[in-house]
Formats: structure tokens, C-alpha cells, sequence
């Protein structure tokens, strides 16, 4: 089936993806038909420089984290302060304080809130028990910073999950643009492999209608608030 959505930013490689194969899929099946496809072809590659126009001249985002190092950062951090807090003479500070009633590398394996809340509670602790920590400076200052990426990375996933649905006018009057040429295209196309007697090859160019996307960027998970309606029957 087609997708439900299909947001601003996967118009890139959906157009992108349907210009070259109406091209291989299509062009030579009959030379009757080859001028429309090129017809077709380039009222995609103009809609699809149109979309790419407009989404080029929206704010750019700020450098985005690299999530994976974040985390395995974060991990690093609250494992080798565990360690750090067992070499301690005398233990005179028990990890409990910091940890609770779990170790360090089972906290290191939660899921980013999680995580966040446990570098939080860290922090919230330390100034209690400062002076029985060696280099307390070093690594109060070590954790708040890891605290602080954590922090930066849960807005940063919470915005990329309602990045595609909060568009503005222009963007979106441009993704409706496309969708018509778009559209248009799968109709002529659809006609013409009819002709042919090869209408299983649709899906090889509109990758929309696949069953395994091949276009890059392209996913099947849609946007909050746009859940394709329940099928009837």
C-alpha cells in the first residue's frame, strides 16, 4: 500500500527515486510512449527543485549531538565514578547515596530519561558529600557536563519526533504542490503500465507503494497525530 504520509523531507528521495526509475523502468518499453515519460520526468525534477527551493531557505537546525556517543559517554562517566568512589580509603562514602540501590552498570544500561534523572540525582548529592571525595572538583565537573549533553539530547529527540508534523505555510503549500505532480505521475504511469500489460511494476517506481522502501531516509513509522486510519472490514 502507499503511504499515508509523506512528509516535506521525504519528498527528496521519493521524487528523486521516481525520476530515475521511470527512466530505467520505463523508457524503450514502447517508443510511442517515451517523450511523455521524459514529459514526466521533467515535471518531476521541477517539482522536486521546487520543494528542495523552499526547504533550503527554512532556519537551519542547530548542530544536532551525536546521540551514540552521548550515551556511551554517559555510561563511561557514571561507571568509572562507581569505581572511583570503591577506591576510596576507608569507603567514606557509600555508593548507595549516588546510585541507590543499584550499580553503576546497571544504571549506565537505562534509557535516556532515565539516565538523565540518575546523572540528576548525582549532581544533587554531590555538594553533601564533596569533602570525603577525592578530585571532587575534577569530577563534579565531568558529570555536570555529561548531565548537561543528556539534557541537550532529550530536547533534541523530542523535537526530531515533531519536526515532521510542525511545518510552516510556505513548506507546506510546497508539499502540496508536490504531491499533485507526484500524483499525477503515478497516474499516467499506472495508464501506461496498464498498456503494457506490466502493472506489478509500479512499486519499482514509486517507492511509496513498495513494500521494502529503497529510497534513503524513507520510514514506515508515521508522525504523531497522523495515524492512518483503521481498515475496514
Amino acid at each position: 500500500m502507499a503511504d499515508p504520509y509523506i512528509d516535506p523531507y521525504e519528498t527528496k528521495p521519493y521524487g528523486k527515486f521516481a525520476r530515475e526509475q521511470m527512466a530505467a523502468v520505463l523508457l524503450g518499453k514502447n517508443p510511442v510512449f517515451d517523450d511523455l515519460v521524459d514529459w514526466m520526468i521533467g515535471k518531476q525534477l521541477t517539482a522536486d527543485q521546487a520543494m528542495s527551493d523552499v526547504l533550503d531557505k527554512q532556519p537551519k537546525p542547530a548542530p544536532l549531538l551525536d546521540s551514540a556517543a552521548v550515551l556511551e559517554d554517559a555510561r563511561d562517566t557514571i561507571v568509572r565514578f562507581g569505581a572511583h568512589l570503591d577506591s576510596l580509603k576507608g569507603r567514606p562514602v557509600d555508593p548507595k547515596v549516588f546510585f541507590r540501590n543499584d550499580p553503576p552498570s546497571v544504571i549506565a544500561r537505562r534509557r535516556l530519561t532515565k539516565l538523565t534523572a540518575a546523572f540528576g540525582h548525582i549532581l544533587d548529592e554531590f555538594g553533601k558529600h564533596k569533602a570525603k571525595i577525592r578530585d571532587a572538583d575534577h569530577w563534579y565537573a565531568e558529570i555536570a557536563e555529561v548531565h548537561l549533553k543528556l539534557g541537550h539530547l532529550e530536547k533534541q529527540q523530542r523535537a526530531a519526533r515533531v519536526e515532521k508534523v510542525e511545518v510552516g505555510p510556505e513548506v507546506s503549500a510546497a508539499r502540496e504542490a508536490w504531491l499533485d505532480v507526484y500524483t499525477a505521475n503515478k497516474h499516467l504511469v499506472r495508464g501506461m503500465l496498464a498498456h503494457l500489460g506490466k502493472p506489478e511494476l509500479l512499486p519499482l517506481i514509486f517507492d511509496d507503494l513498495a513494500e521494502v522502501h529503497r529510497a534513503g531516509g524513507v520510514s514506515d513509522a508515521l508522525p504523531a497525530g497522523n495515524e492512518a486510519p483503521a481498515s475496514e472490514g
